[in-house]
């Protein structure tokens, strides 16, 4: 009996140093902003000054530059959009920066046809983790946790926080340790990276593949979700498609598929869509071998180009412009455009 209290005994002495040392690392890792994604103290900064809101994945990411969107118009915009963002944690985190400026007039809503095909069963919980370090609140943190990660996923979770943590404890002993946003400016983040070549025989790649035409169930009604959030208290809701590389739009035998599916979305919900592959000026402004990191991503360069494109549709969006004029119907017919397959 005596050898089991001391047994006993040890494992609660084991288990509290355990669980200080995580509280500890954990801590670390939320405190401070030494990850890319990690833009707390600049969104506490602006808490009640935004005006215009983009919500998106890497496309924004790394498409947008809030700072020209802010420029054009009287007001402040900040992009919330991160790397493999799921829709429900680009909720969570619309939740929480909604709640906090109520004066927003307007939010941007990035869709692509990845948008209706994710799977997070399959993608695991990589992309979740990241909104545990990003949401300021704690009440929604733990909401977001219990409502996002199933039992089988906790030690994931422990694993990610606490090996960041340690991460961070380290530049702290070191003195790297950072509590102030180095890699984004109002959300937009510049991909230094070198661009990676894209093939450019248009004419031989024309509809070599097809992406599935099944929207999945859940993400259709969290999409719709996300909608009714922007919709409260008056704000003005765009679904927007950004710019993709001519060589993906011509690869991919059914993206009008997926046009049409956002069109009827957006005039079911009673909001605007705009898909920038099929802008009329598209193919003039933003080239494949100047303009985009990949196959699907804008660089910086491209960034600058498609944000002023953006900011002047937005401006007269705002001045009850019809703009259906400055773009294609389809992108069947963007194909018979002059120099296309060149």
């Amino acid at each position: 009996m005596r050898n089991f209290r001391k047994i006993l005994k040890t494992v609660v002495i084991f288990l509290l140093i355990v669980g200080v040392l995580s509280a500890f690392f954990i801590g670390c890792y939320l405190k401070g902003e030494n990850y890319h994604y990690q833009d707390g103290r600049e969104r506490d900064a602006v808490a009640g000054s935004l005006d215009y809101i983009v919500s998106g994945t890497s496309n924004t990411l790394f498409g947008i530059k809030p700072d020209v969107i802010s420029y054009g118009f009287t007001g402040s915009c900040y992009s919330l959009s991160g790397t493999m963002m799921t829709l429900e944690g680009r909720r969570a985190l619309l939740e929480q920066e909604l709640g906090r400026n109520p004066n927003v007039k307007m939010v941007l809503l990035e869709v692509s046809p990845d948008t209706l095909l994710r799977d997070r069963e399959e993608e695991g919980p990589t992309s979740d983790l990241q909104i545990l370090g990003r949401l300021n609140d704690a009440g929604l943190r733990w909401d977001f946790f219990r409502e996002n990660f199933p039992v089988r996923e906790w030690p994931a979770v422990y694993y990610d926080m606490v090996s960041k943590g340690i991460d961070c404890a380290a530049k702290l002993a070191t003195g790297d340790y950072t509590t102030e946003n180095q890699y984004m400016t109002a959300g937009y983040y510049e991909n230094h990276n070198p661009d990676k070549p894209i093939p450019n025989n248009y004419s031989d790649l024309y509809h070599a593949q097809t992406l599935p035409e099944t929207p999945r169930a859940e993400n259709v009604e969290e999409l719709a979700e996300l909608v009714e959030l922007c919709k409260q208290n008056g704000r003005d809701v765009l679904l927007i498609m950004t710019p993709q590389s001519k060589y993906f739009n011509c690869v991919y035998s059914n993206l009008d598929f997926f046009h049409r599916w956002y069109s009827e979305f957006a005039e079911a919900h009673g909001i605007t869509y705009y898909n920038f592959n099929l802008a009329y000026d598209k193919l003039d402004k933003l080239f494949d071998d100047t303009c985009y990191y990949d196959e699907t991503h804008l660089n910086a360069y491209g960034a600058e180009i498609f944000s002023w494109m953006l900011e002047d549709i937005l401006y007269w969006h705002t001045q009850g412009r019809d703009n259906s004029f400055y773009f294609f119907d389809s992108y069947e017919d963007i194909t018979w455009t002059k120099g296309f397959f060149d």
